[in-house]
């Protein structure tokens, strides 16, 4: 199957076709074309994007996961209510889990790997901004995170990071995020230059802003959404 050239030549870079279908049918939903109570049909879905059940129904699940969609009896999966108020519900608990992670990271023993990143992040900065800069924030932006899980050593807690990373993901490519990369990259110094400290609440807060932040972007962005489809 051939992706759409807008999504193999921008930076939004599938790497499975369950996380392809994931990007369709989320998308389709942030314009509107999926209303809530509308039934993801297999059937339908599989022509439409011309692939099997199997990476579908996984697709669906995701979803399900993050609260997109829900199964209902005798319907299968639906398109659940979506608004600003959901987008708000989606960024507190990805904030909760995120300052728990940053928390359980600060006691490790070795922050080899945050120290790298950190210097990583400081060079970014300075780097001239090219088409190049842009692909390298984003990669430097899942690596911050995933780094930070990975030092706070809790298998359960990383499971569902990057669950909700994966949706953050899309959202954030969707919204074309990289107008708000400066941002990011002094947010994420400021909570590794806190944990390199170990100074567990300063970036516990910073981390807290930092997706305060990136969901009130999101929900002024899916306001001005609904507000166009009305």
């Amino acid at each position: 199957m051939d992706l759409p050239l807008a999504l193999t030549t921008n930076s939004l870079r599938v790497t499975s076709l369950r996380q392809y279908i994931f990007n369709e049918i989320l998308k389709s939903i942030f314009t509107g074309e999926f209303e809530a109570g509308t039934r993801l049909k297999i059937q339908y879905l599989a022509k439409r994007y011309g692939v099997s059940s199997t990476p579908l129904r996984e697709a669906i699940i995701d979803l399900c996961g993050v609260g997109f969609a829900q199964f209902s009896l005798n319907r299968g999966a639906v398109v659940s209510a979506f608004g600003p108020q959901q987008i708000r519900d989606i960024y507190q608990v990805r904030r909760i889990l995120e300052v728990e992670s940053v928390h359980c990271a600060c006691d490790c023993r070795n922050l080899k790997d945050i120290e790298e990143v950190y210097t990583e992040t400081i060079n970014l900065q300075v780097a001239d901004r090219d088409e190049n800069w842009f692909r390298r924030c984003t990669e430097i932006d899942k690596k911050t995170h995933l780094t930070i899980v990975n030092a706070a050593g809790n298998s359960h807690l990383k499971h569902e990071i990057i669950r909700y990373e994966r949706l953050m993901n899309t959202i954030n490519l969707i919204m074309e995020q990289d107008k708000h990369y400066e941002d990011f990259l002094s947010e994420h110094l400021e909570i590794l230059e806190a944990m390199i400290h170990c100074d567990q609440k300063s970036a516990g807060e910073a981390m807290s802003n930092h997706i305060n932040a990136a969901g009130k972007r999101t929900v002024e962005w899916i306001s001005s959404l609904v507000e166009f489809q009305q």
